[in-house]
């Protein structure tokens, strides 16, 4: 059992009590998505709860001083976080040299040092990780976009507060201030969201984001002390306190039914949530004992509250690297074994570490011995900067399903090849594609200029995939792109069309779900590419050349197996789109045939990984790939 928080005269049980709630609803949607949909609103409980007691915080020290010791805030934070935060980070780095494909490594050493300076929100925002997407191999510190946040408030935060004390003297006032602020947050979360598109702008950006830390602020100034001076109670609060029981209810049923896919969600829903975490709060904050501080305070629960901060660290790696597809367990006992293990690792980490530098600094690790203290630091230290510069060095691994060793390897003599009269080459289509261009040997094919109109995710025909029963939100660089694909393409000598994995499932076309594998789908993929071609007329491509799809065996990580695992699917499209292309002369190159023969999936080519993320073509294979392709136009073109 973990120690016992240090005891004060503000130490509030039930509060550890609410951090447990909001940890086990993050935990069972990342472990259990369908069974809680809305899991993922537990980070909104945190969010308030931590702008409510930093705000808590600041108040009673400025109203007993007169000033706010900003560098004893910022070392109390540091050592709260730190401590687990670079044990994490070094679990993650060393699961990563075995259990993440090559090409994959780098992107998680950068992903460590996005976490380590609390800027993994933009980060992930930057390279393109939604959150709500569940194909792929996600990185193991998707989660630490939350931490950033709450990170980047309690930096910034203190010195708004500091900037506002000097002309502000009443908590109403001050109330109001980061309410009206909420309110502008939350204002821009909701005008930037477009309905039917991928929402990861809004639920990653600070400032999209800012109006749940804001909101308890808010509350947290309104319950203060009035004028700086002495604790006054408030009848409104206890007043308000008295509906935890039922804004808790209904938060819980937000936990089970709410989706993302909601418009409402991300326009004013999110509001409504927060509000409700309010009276719960009250209630569990008050001064007077009441029942739901006493349920609140239940000890398991208040346990889990306590290495709250350190399960939630650990439950999304040990997720990610130990899928159902490595335990070799069905989802139910994979989630099991996940669950148990983020507890254990958790508890350890706040007795031995979290708990016992939070009390007492370093010197709290070793009490005995200061130097041995110091030493563990900085090797912790030293092991996380050595790790993410050596990470993407790392050849080795452990060979399993999920880095792409099932199946045997491929072998592939690659062809002399003779330079012919230069030609412009345009790579069309999502990220496999792109993945393919970026490692282009140029200095081999020195006769073929490549260039790519590419957008990751996207197709270059209107329609919504259809996604665990639901139409799929559409991107809004998606929208543009079926619009300008065709743009770059004017006069080229080969268009290099790759058909998209989107087509294996449903789709919804006007408003009618066309079944994959139907007739009526069949004729939409061939409308689709009918589509394409004429666009490529239009620009006055040469030669026109359709790459069919690939077998794949992706990690399903206890979810729905993506389309693309299935080789029947990727069979009959293959099927249709060579049948499309016989009959309108469009040269035809087959992934399939040539990495999957006899139908089989295989992970490795000449004995290098084939993708680097299950998916994609790394530096390696890419060339590979493209010594296939080269002679397959300077062959049509000879013709």
């Amino acid at each position: 059992m973990p120690r016992r928080a240090p005891t004060s005269s503000g130490y509030r049980p039930a509060l550890d009590g609410l951090r447990g709630v909001a940890v086990l609803a993050v935990l069972v949607f990342h472990l259990w998505p369908a069974g809680v949909q809305g899991g993922w609103l537990g980070v909104d409980l945190f969010f308030v709860l931590s702008g409510y007691l930093i705000t808590s915080l600041l108040v009673r020290e400025y109203a007993r001083s007169g000033r706010i010791d900003l560098r004893r805030f910022w070392t109390a934070r540091a050592r709260r976080l730190l401590p687990s935060l670079i044990t994490v980070l070094i679990a993650v780095l060393a699961a990563a040299a075995f259990w993440t494909p090559p090409g994959r490594r780098s992107s998680v050493a950068l992903d460590t040092l996005a976490t380590l300076f609390y800027v993994q929100n933009w980060r992930l925002l930057a390279s393109n990780e939604a959150y709500f997407d569940a194909n792929g191999v996600p990185s193991p510190l998707r989660h630490a976009w939350s931490l950033a946040i709450e990170e980047q408030y309690y930096l910034l935060f203190p010195l708004l507060f500091l900037f506002l004390a000097r002309y502000v003297h009443r908590r109403w006032t001050l109330a109001l201030v980061f309410a009206v602020a909420a309110a502008a947050s939350a204002a821009w979360m909701a005008y930037l969201f477009v309905p039917d598109v991928d929402p990861t702008r809004v639920y990653y950006g600070t400032d999209t984001r800012a109006f749940e830390l804001l909101i308890g602020a808010a509350i947290g100034a309104w319950v203060g002390p009035s004028q700086w001076g002495h604790e006054r109670p408030s009848r409104w609060v206890e007043t308000i306190s008295k509906l935890a029981w039922p804004s808790l209810a209904a938060l819980l049923v937000a936990f089970v039914a709410l989706s993302e896919d909601s418009p409402l969600v991300f326009r004013g829903g999110l509001v409504v949530v927060c509000l409700l975490t309010l009276p719960a709060i009250l209630a569990a904050a008050s001064p007077h004992a009441n029942a739901f501080q006493r349920a609140f305070s239940f000890e398991p629960l208040r346990q889990i509250g306590l290495i709250s901060y350190a399960l939630y660290l650990w439950h999304w790696p040990v997720h990610v690297f130990l899928s159902p597809e490595r335990l070799g367990m069905s989802t139910a006992a994979a989630a099991l074994v996940q669950a148990v293990l983020s507890i254990v690792f958790a508890t350890l980490t706040y007795r031995y570490l979290e708990a016992p530098i939070r009390a007492g600094g370093l010197r709290g690790l070793v009490p005995r011995s200061p130097r041995i203290s110091r030493l563990v630091a900085v090797t912790a230290c030293a092991a996380v900067a050595v790790g993410t510069v050596a990470l993407p060095r790392v050849t080795s691994g452990i060979p399993t399903e999920e880095t792409g060793a099932g199946g045997g390897e491929l072998t592939y003599a690659v062809p002399s090849y003779q330079p012919g009269a230069s030609q412009r080459v345009v790579v069309v289509g999502n990220s496999i594609p792109h993945s393919l261009m970026v490692n282009f040997p140029s200095t081999r094919f020195t006769d073929l200029d490549v260039s790519e109109s590419t957008s990751f995710g996207c197709t270059t025909f209107p329609g919504q995939q259809i996604l665990n029963g639901k139409p799929a939100a559409i991107p809004a660089a998606c929208r543009t792109f079926w619009k300008n694909w065709h743009l770059g393409l004017f006069e080229a000598d080969t268009m290099l069309y790759f058909l998209p994995q989107n087509l294996l499932d449903d789709y919804e076309v006007d408003g009618r779900r066309l079944k994959a594998g139907s007739a009526e789908h069949d004729a939409f993929i061939r409308s689709s590419l009918d589509s394409m071609l004429a666009k490529a007329k239009e620009s006055r491509v040469k030669r026109p050349v359709l790459l069919d799809l690939a077998c794949h065996e992706m990690p399903t990580f206890g979810q729905n197996p993506p389309s693309l695992n299935d080789t029947a699917k990727v069979r009959h499209l293959n099927g249709v789109a060579k049948q499309w292309a016989a009959q309108n002369k469009v040269q035809f190159l087959s992934q399939f045939d040539r990495l999957c023969p006899g139908g089989t999936y295989h992970g490795k080519l000449n004995g290098q990984e084939l993708y680097e993320d299950a998916l994609h073509y790394t530096s390696v294979s890419g060339p590979i790939m493209w010594s296939w392709i080269a002679p397959q136009i300077r062959k049509d073109t000879a013709k």
